[in-house]
């Protein structure tokens, strides 16, 4: 029987993922550039509202579809309750975004450098007892204004929204937000009390990326489409994903 992380890398962007797979992150990254359109920041943060919705791997493929682009990109672990990345990826975790802020590391060596195409991953490190708190320090802002200036983008993956606010962290120097959320198990209220949280903060609202979806086919075109939930007019794209846990 294949471990959880054997599994869950099989659905990380290659050079044998399917066409229909590669095209929806290709829109879903034009989608990104068009929402930020003339920010100076060329960033995005995706979060969701519960676990289990595709978050993390939503963020790995996104930051590697940019790099297909040519793209000099970093994904950071703001996870610092519960890293998916590192998992994912088979990343050591001895440094990374807690042991830079706190000093304990220098940023050299707490970022893993082509990891996968040319993708630099920054990951999250040790865990700490106080989260937000470094989260929302004036270090975290300077060290991600800082990484500006060495990558052509940024994707940040943060914690569930029902787990911590730590996405809204980040909202005064990143380009947006963009939520994630799953097809046939996230609710409308929780997809309500979602968008609420976002809007109190900073963070400039992206859209939603929708995932676990399942695919219909037009009977006039070779190509595949995703079933779209219609009360849901922000999406940033739909995609298929596979369900990581029941495999």
């Amino acid at each position: 029987m294949q471990d959880f992380n054997s599994v869950t890398r099989q659905f990380i962007l290659n050079e044998n993922t399917p066409f229909v797979i590669n095209e929806a992150y290709a829109r879903i990254r034009a989608n990104i550039l068009s929402a930020l359109g003339t920010s100076p920041y060329r960033s995005v943060v995706i979060t969701s509202q519960c676990r289990d919705e595709g978050k993390t791997t939503t963020a790995i493929n996104i930051a590697l579809s940019f790099c297909r682009l040519g793209k000099r990109v970093l994904l950071i672990d703001a996870d610092l309750r519960k890293s998916g990345v590192r998992e994912m990826l088979r990343l050591k975790n001895h440094f990374g975004l807690s042991t830079i802020l706190t000093r304990e590391s220098d940023i050299y060596s707490g970022i893993c450098v082509n990891v996968r195409n040319d993708l630099h991953v920054m990951p999250s490190g040790p865990r700490v007892t106080s989260p937000s708190d470094l989260l929302g320090s004036a270090d975290t802002e300077r060290l991600v204004r800082m990484m500006y200036d060495y990558y052509d983008f940024i994707v940040i993956d943060t914690p569930p929204l029902c787990i911590a606010n730590d996405s809204l962290l980040f909202g005064g120097y990143t380009g947006g937000t963009a939520l994630v959320l799953r097809e046939n198990k996230t609710t409308h209220p929780e997809l309500q009390a979602a968008l609420s949280t976002i809007s109190l903060s900073k963070a400039k609202f992206l859209g939603v990326i929708k995932t676990y979806c399942s695919l219909k086919y037009d009977k006039n075109s070779d190509y595949a489409i995703a079933a779209a939930d219609d009360e849901i007019r922000d999406d940033i794209d739909e995609k298929e994903l596979f369900d990581e846990n029941e495999k």
